[in-house]
């Protein structure tokens, strides 16, 4: 610390510092050692808002100096934040039981597909209802072990692969590793009842069969 120029000392000589400004050069010498030891532009938690004052994220506290922030991540309240912090990191990010999760959340499985699987498409007629139905067979002979195919009927709105169009609805079959295939078919009322819409693998032949039915117009 600079001791020249004070009142009552000789040129080239300290006059005796006051309790002031010995405080302020100690503070300042702290300052100086934690910056040295800690940068604020990469510490995550630090923030400086529009009226220049330090905000700890961590912590949610306000601070008017570097030096008032650097003393308060040597708390006890800080630190204990810190260890808190690090414990949550260390645990997995499993949904709790009954949380409801976004699908944006849901890791999407990736595998290499082989292409599409091939399909034949036959008209059917209830005999004894009469109803108009459609029987999907899909051959998958290179199906990964232990994956059951399944299938989703989707509305024209949900595919992106053309205008939408309110005649037609889609069956989707999926199989791991084969590409999904999706069935365009008339969007009349399909049967839902029991036993009138179901789905078949035959995995001794490697096949997979989806039949439905059309609810009949002239029983509505």
């Amino acid at each position: 610390m600079d001791y020249q120029n004070r009142v009552g000392s000789k040129k080239g000589s300290g006059g005796i510092a006051g309790d002031a400004e010995t405080n302020q050069y100690r503070r300042e010498r702290l300052r100086q050692l934690m910056l040295s030891q800690i940068d604020l532009d990469n510490d995550p938690y630090v923030f400086k808002n529009h009226l220049g004052m330090l905000e700890c994220r961590l912590c949610l506290t306000t601070h008017l100096s570097e030096s008032s922030y650097l003393t308060h991540t040597h708390g006890k309240k800080h630190q204990y934040a810190l260890m808190r912090r690090a414990e949550m990191d260390k645990k997995p990010t499993k949904p709790e039981p009954g949380k409801v999760v976004g699908i944006s959340a849901i890791p999407k499985k990736r595998y290499t597909k082989i292409g599409r699987p091939a399909y034949k498409v036959s008209k059917i007629r209830d005999p004894e209802t009469f109803q108009k139905g459609l029987l999907f067979q899909i051959q998958m002979p290179a199906i990964a072990r232990n994956v059951r195919p399944r299938y989703r009927l989707m509305s024209c709105f949900e595919q992106k692969i053309e205008p939408p169009d309110t005649k037609f609805q889609h069956l989707v079959v999926s199989g791991e590793p084969y590409e999904n295939i999706g069935f365009k078919i008339p969007s009349d009322t399909i049967d839902m009842a029991e036993g009138r819409i179901w789905d078949f693998w035959d995995g001794d032949t490697k096949e997979y069969f989806v039949q439905l039915f059309y609810v009949d117009s002239n029983n509505k």
